[in-house]
């Protein structure tokens, strides 16, 4: 296990890799009594299990980390002015990988998750090919698709036939394949309801939303008038200029 004590500065606190929907502020609160009572004076938490992330490359070759487990510790951390936390450091093959380690680490333990995390959680199963056994040359594109009984225990155990109604939905091929290897799992498998329409804003309104998020939470921890001051200053711009953008409401006339 490669653990050690990072700069909770060096912390990414970025939502997209999350699959929580927000931040539990009681939790947030929680931890950051613990850690006051067991060290107050201290700069590095103490008393608690090592947080997980994965190591990336930030500009100027400056190490930054991603977190697979422990958000609300983290933030907990950086509320606090925290300086070190204890760290295991997780290799991961690339950006599915780990969203799939940070949705089986809330999904396994933590706080419950709600039906629409658990159903993000399923689909970076899929994205990471989780859903298939090591081929024969050590990858999962190409390997056997496994039962969904299979997946259901991988996922924390969803029912079956729950994982059924949603690889229909995400995964039609993948489940018509299952299918024909596997009649005896598709006895009364439930039809998948419509999402919606497709919606194309969607993938750049959640990322400007996480890191307005982000941003938020990175405020917390900054205490100086004139830096609250500037922060505010910033918002206020983006703010005019978003509002400038929003398209007219057409009259209902």
């Amino acid at each position: 296990m490669n653990t050690k004590h990072i700069r909770v500065e060096d912390i990414m606190f970025d939502v997209n890799t999350q699959i929580r929907e927000k931040t539990k502020p009681d939790l947030v609160r929680r931890y950051r009594q613990a850690m006051a009572e067991y060290d107050p004076s201290g700069n590095t938490v103490v008393g608690f299990k090592a947080i997980q992330v994965a190591e990336a490359q930030a500009k100027g070759a400056k190490k930054v980390y991603t977190i697979i487990d422990g958000w609300h510790r983290a933030t907990a951390a950086l509320e606090l002015g925290k300086e070190l936390i204890e760290a295991e450091i997780i290799t991961v093959s690339g950006t599915e990988e780990l969203l799939w380690l940070a949705s089986r680490a809330n999904l396994l333990h933590g706080e419950k998750l709600s039906n629409k995390e658990k159903r993000m959680a399923f689909r970076n199963y899929l994205k990471a090919k989780q859903h298939r056994h090591p081929g024969p040359r050590g990858g999962r594109a190409n390997g056997k698709i496994k039962s969904a009984r299979e997946m259901a225990i991988d996922l924390g155990g969803i029912a079956h036939k729950t994982v059924l109604k949603w690889l229909k939905a995400d995964a039609p091929m993948t489940y018509q394949q299952l299918q024909r290897e596997r009649t005896e799992e598709f006895a009364e498998a439930p039809d998948e309801p419509f999402d919606g329409p497709y919606n194309p804003d969607a993938r750049h309104r959640d990322a400007a939303i996480g890191l307005l998020q982000e941003a938020a939470l990175r405020a917390r921890a900054v205490k100086g008038r004139d830096d609250l001051q500037a922060i505010l200053t910033e918002l206020n711009e983006f703010e005019k200029e978003i509002t400038k953008r929003l398209p007219a409401i057409a009259d209902d006339f």
